[in-house]
């Protein structure tokens, strides 16, 4: 009882902090969430998304840290109210434009503002970056197999129950989607199955992707796959293990 005792106050002095830190923590979880909306977890394992949720985090207990130096915090609940204030203020000002001094109109001078909104645009983008470049190399990794393992009708079958069936939520173009790509002559055939492979990742996740090639059947010996290559005997493929695949600067 005594250890629990010593700490106690620690934890009472941790917890406006920890408050801030999370209400930040829940809004960048959010924006991260809402852009990654198909792919939601496996984007928030990724550095990107670590470093924007962590400095999120981290400026918001900061600031509160500066509140309280400065006199602001008070004692008992008054502490938690100040650090729900700043939880949500802190995130606030971070996607906020403030104009100090406007001229008056007619005025060729100008005004003075601080722009924490695109400062934090830019670390966003950084880490939008990261988070793309984590995801990128799963996802071409699963179309160009994708394009060496189904045919193009199962593809097609697959998007339009998605985006035709109403079974997911979709803008309004979305429908004629599989259409435009089908019905583009200059677009070979490899083309046409990278592009609807691709819709089905962006509209339906990755799960749906590889839940396809999961129940999809190994390319035999001497059978005409993907943009009409023939596996041999003497080919040197392993195809218990992998299909062939090609790069896709290859693709016209």
């Amino acid at each position: 009882m005594e250890s629990w005792s010593t700490v106690v106050p620690y934890l009472n002095s941790a917890a406006p902090y920890l408050i801030a830190a999370a209400i930040s923590m829940l809004i960048a979880l959010a924006e991260i969430i809402t852009v990654f909306e198909n792919d939601a977890l496996r984007a928030l394992k990724t550095w990107g998304s670590f470093l924007l949720v962590f400095l999120n985090a981290a400026f918001a207990a900061f600031l509160l840290a500066v509140v309280y130096s400065l006199g602001g915090g008070g004692t008992g609940t008054n502490r938690i109210w100040v650090a729900l204030g700043v939880g949500l203020g802190f995130s606030t000002l971070l996607r906020t434009r403030f104009t100090f001094i406007k001229p008056l109109p007619g005025s060729t001078e100008e005004g003075v503002a601080v722009s924490l909104d695109e400062l934090y645009g830019r670390l966003q983008r950084f880490c939008r970056r990261q988070i793309d470049q984590s995801l990128a190399t799963d996802r071409v990794q699963m179309v160009d197999e994708a394009m060496t393992r189904l045919e193009l009708a199962i593809l097609e079958q697959r998007l339009r129950l998605l985006l035709e069936g109403g079974l997911i939520l979709a803008d309004a173009n979305a429908a004629t989607y599989v259409d435009r790509i089908l019905t583009q002559p200059k677009y070979t055939e490899a083309r046409k199955r990278m592009l609807l492979a691709f819709g089905l990742l962006n509209y339906g996740g990755l799960n749906t992707l590889k839940n396809m090639l999961k129940n999809a059947p190994l390319p035999k010996k001497g059978q005409r796959i993907g943009g009409g290559l023939t596996l041999s005997a003497d080919s040197g493929i392993d195809q218990s293990n992998k299909a062939e695949t090609r790069p896709l600067s290859n693709i016209e």
